[in-house]
């Protein structure tokens, strides 16, 4: 990227864990280039002086007349009434569905411009559901002119209101009456209202899209909205490997009191219980190791689960096992990341996740389902196993061939993981992807 001083702005729902993680990352890279930036939220968190909160106007000084402010109170009554007040619709949880609306107005461009105190050049948003929508941000762009990236933490940018759209091609097609994610006869337009707007709106504002791995830059390559774009960059999960390395692997066990005869295989994520996290599918790969180990090796291993919820059936497993709270705390990350021996990622649906990479920059093998970052990150006979999508009897092959792995392998292993960050997904990686032109 250059080095020349660029004006950024980074829109994001929140600033901690999961997809707003992606984008804080993004603004910690941007921060060590020396770029002008804020990261505008409308839930802040973090102390991080680049993090802006969004203020409706009605919290501050400058006030719309009241003619405006009656005609913006009608309209978007009109709008919402006529589809979620009046009627009421239901959605299948698996899909995500709550971006509901991308015709109403949510924020003030010049409000935002007068609360980051600059006009952007360009402007990156990640997940902004609650917060703007596609025409808020078309909106943004046309008082600024600046370069919009939609940066596919999730498949949002390029859906009717999905965040993930498991088999169903309304993306690829254009969503229709006919979408999945809406159950019941009422309303069964939104996702086509949602679809045509965001297809509108990238148009005429120009928007462009980055994907977050191979896995999504494939699917937004296929996607109505975005397939014309002439090249899609991958960011490919941003690791800051100064903070994310093995420089404490050979002592991190002992920080935990971590026995250093047992195998520790961690599985995790914000909520396991989550159908789309496949934590069900690792389950019944331990169940068929369960079988197949001898009880030596099965008496070595420790399951770490770290979640906030755990599926019950985690309970029947016969193996040492451990239940862990999900943490935020990047230091303690970092180590427990170190002091384990294999990260196992069940993901089903996913558009990462970042847990991954960050394994993996830390020394840690990983198995894990061909899906989302495990895609193009994790390699077979170099550092990990890359299981067929679903099948919990290769996800069980995996696990047991890194178990078995010899000192000398499980090393090399542990090094190519390593590189792999290095050379793919780390911030130096980045300063390769010129986008800031």
């Amino acid at each position: 990227m250059e080095n020349v001083n660029k004006k950024i702005l980074l829109l994001s729902t929140g600033d901690i864990n999961g997809a707003y993680e992606a984008i804080y990352k993004l603004g910690c890279f941007f921060i060590e280039q020396n770029h002008t930036l804020s990261m505008l939220v409308k839930y802040k968190t973090r102390n991080d002086r680049f993090i802006v909160q969004y203020l409706n106007e009605s919290k501050t000084k400058k006030k719309k007349t009241i003619i405006e402010r009656i005609f913006i109170k009608i309209k978007n009554r009109i709008v919402y009434k006529s589809r979620f007040k009046l009627k009421q619709v239901y959605f299948d949880e698996k899909y995500f569905f709550i971006s509901k609306d991308e015709t109403i107005v949510n924020t003030s461009a010049e409000q935002i411009i007068k609360q980051i105190g600059f006009i952007p050049e360009f402007i990156f948003t990640g997940m902004t559901s609650g917060f703007m929508n596609s025409t808020d941000l078309l909106n943004l762009q046309k008082i600024t002119k600046a370069q919009v990236y939609n940066i596919t933490v999730d498949m949002n940018h390029f859906t009717g209101g999905c965040h993930y759209a498991w088999d169903c091609e309304g993306y690829i097609k254009g969503c229709n009456e006919e979408c999945p994610a809406i159950i019941g006869s009422n309303d069964r337009n939104i996702a086509k209202i949602n679809f045509e707007t965001k297809l509108k709106n990238a148009q005429e504002g120009d928007f462009k899209v980055i994907g977050m791995s191979n896995w999504t830059v494939k699917q937004a390559q296929n996607s109505k909205i975005y397939k014309t774009q002439d090249f899609i960059p991958n960011f490919n999960s941003m690791i800051d490997t100064k903070l994310f390395n093995a420089k404490n692997k050979d002592i991190a066990k002992r920080i935990f009191d971590f026995d250093n005869s047992k195998f520790y295989i961690m599985a995790g994520s914000q909520n396991a219980s989550d159908p789309r996290k496949g934590f069900l599918y690792f389950i019944e790969a331990l169940k068929i190791l369960e079988e197949k180990l001898t009880t030596e090796q099965k008496n070595k291993i420790v399951i770490l689960a770290v979640s906030r919820n755990v599926p019950k059936e985690f309970e029947s497993l016969q193996f040492i096992k451990q239940k862990l709270d999900y943490i935020t705390d990047y230091r303690l990350l970092v180590l427990l990341y170190q002091a384990i021996n294999l990260f196992v990622n069940s993901s089903i649906e996913d558009s990462g996740p970042m847990m991954v990479s960050e394994a993996m920059s830390c020394g840690t093998p990983v198995v894990g389902f061909d899906m989302g970052i495990v895609n193009n990150m994790v390699i077979n006979n170099f550092n990990g196993y890359k299981a067929i999508l679903k099948d919990s009897k290769d996800l069980a092959f995996g696990i047991k061939t890194i178990l078995e792995l010899s000192t000398e392998d499980y090393k090399a292993y542990s090094q190519n993981a390593v590189k792999q960050v290095q050379v793919y997904s780390s911030f130096e990686t980045l300063k390769d992807i010129n986008i800031l032109k």
